[in-house]
């Protein structure tokens, strides 16, 4: 009589990679909250296990130093927002004011949220921290470049050049991050939205 075969309980190899991505994507938002609450030198890998309700080993895994946790967590957060701008853009009517539709909601849905709280966290770090400036810097310029493929065709002056078109981009981007942090901390969310719609009718034209 032949021995009955045995049954191995293991998943599919789609079904495992999907597992894995649950997982990593997890852990990134467990350590999007840490980053946020408590800056990049006080987050510790302890409490993003505790925020992400995953076991040490679990984390190590799939990350395992804090380098790669925060580059994974960049990763996470920059091809987010791609997508973010990717959907908005079918949301927003293409008009003469569909570039300022976009920055505006873009302030709104993503400058003022704990995401972006956790990567202007990353972004700080890897002023002075040069293996972190060279490991998240390729993410980062793909970031720029997509996010400015996404609102180049929405800026009413399409007499421009690329290089002013890429500066008026760069500078709203700047503005926004800087506005966030300075009179961020202000709390004054009327003259930030006052700002950004000055900065708006600057790019845009309207404003002359």
């Amino acid at each position: 009589m032949s021995a009955p075969s045995q049954v191995h309980n293991i998943a599919p190899p789609g079904k495992q990679q999907e597992k894995s991505a649950a997982m990593r994507r997890r852990i990134c938002e467990g350590a999007v909250s840490c980053l946020s609450a408590r800056g990049y030198h006080r987050a510790s890998i302890k409490q993003v296990v505790d925020a992400a309700g995953v076991s040490l080993g679990a984390l190590q895994h799939h990350f395992p130093t804090k380098d790669d946790l925060v580059e994974a967590t960049a990763e996470f957060l920059l091809s987010r927002s791609v997508r973010w701008f990717q959907r908005a853009k079918l949301n927003i009517n293409k008009d003469k004011d569909a570039f300022g539709a976009m920055i505006r909601r873009s302030w709104r849905e993503q400058f003022t949220t704990e995401e972006y709280g956790a990567l202007l966290e990353i972004l700080v770090a890897a002023r002075t921290n040069e293996t972190l400036r060279k490991r998240i810097s390729p993410t980062l310029k793909n970031w720029r470049r997509d996010i400015e493929i996404e609102l180049r065709d929405l800026l009413p002056a399409n007499d421009e050049n690329a290089d002013e078109l890429e500066a008026i981009l760069t500078i709203g981007r700047c503005m926004m991050t800087g506005l966030l942090v300075h009179d961020g901390l202000l709390g004054d969310e009327l003259r930030m939205r006052n700002v950004v719609d000055a900065w708006v009718g600057l790019a845009t034209g309207s404003s002359r």
